[in-house]
C-alpha cells in the first residue's frame, strides 16, 4: 500500500469502495489494531476518520479513538496527515485530538465560503454540501479555509492545523473528498 489510506471505522464502509474506484489504494483499520506490535504506519500516508465516528448508531470507534490518540498523534507528528469528518453526534467527539476543537451538531445542506486560500478548500467542488455541523471553537494552531456562507456569526467547516511534520484537517462537510483532494492528501 503506497501511498495508503487507514480508514479507521469498525467494519467495512462503502467509503473504501469510494477511494478505491478512484484508484486510491486504502485499507480499514480498526483504531484497537494500532497499538498492536503488527501494525506499521510506513505504508500509510493518509488516516481517515469518517463523519458519524461520535455517534453510536453508525459506529462504535469513538472510544478507540480516545484509548489510541497517542499513537494517531505520532503519526501525525511524523508527517502524515490526519482527515477528521463531522462527528454526528451532540457529545464531546472531538477530545481525542491533540489540538482543542469544539463541534456543534445542525445538519443541513449549506452555501460555503473560503475565508482563507489553501489547498484543502478542494474537498468539495460544488459552491453548497451537506454539512452535519460546524466548529464553534477552535484551540491555538487552526486555520479556518471554508465556513457556512452568510451565517452571522463564523460557523467554520473545514479547518486544518499543523502539527509536528504532519497536519490535521477537520470538517464537518457530510460527503466524500473530491478526488483532487485525496490526491492532495496523499502527496501523489
Amino acid at each position: 500500500m503506497e501511498p495508503g489510506i487507514a480508514l479507521l471505522w469498525d467494519k467495512d464502509t462503502p467509503f473504501k469502495r469510494y477511494l478505491s474506484d478512484r484508484g486510491f489504494d486504502c485499507e480499514v483499520v480498526t483504531p484497537r489494531t494500532l497499538a498492536a506490535p503488527f501494525f506499521s504506519w510506513r505504508a500509510c500516508r493518509l488516516v481517515i476518520v469518517p463523519a458519524g465516528f461520535g455517534n453510536a448508531f453508525y459506529s462504535k470507534v469513538l472510544t478507540d479513538l480516545r484509548a489510541n490518540s497517542m499513537f494517531i498523534t505520532n503519526f501525525v507528528k511524523a508527517g502524515g496527515t490526519l482527515l477528521v469528518s463531522g462527528a454526528f453526534s451532540s457529545q464531546d467527539a472531538y477530545n481525542w485530538l491533540p489540538q482543542g476543537i469544539k463541534y456543534l451538531r445542525e445538519e443541513r445542506t449549506v452555501k460555503i465560503e473560503r475565508v482563507k486560500g489553501h489547498k484543502v478548500a478542494a474537498i468539495v467542488e460544488r459552491d453548497e454540501c451537506l454539512c452535519d455541523g460546524y466548529f464553534e471553537e477552535l484551540g491555538d494552531g487552526w486555520d479556518v479555509i471554508l465556513t457556512v456562507k452568510g451565517a452571522k456569526e463564523e460557523k467554520a467547516i473545514l479547518t486544518v492545523s499543523e502539527y509536528g511534520a504532519g497536519k490535521i484537517i477537520a470538517t464537518t462537510i457530510h460527503e466524500y473528498p473530491s478526488e483532487q483532494f485525496i490526491t492532495y492528501c496523499v502527496g501523489k
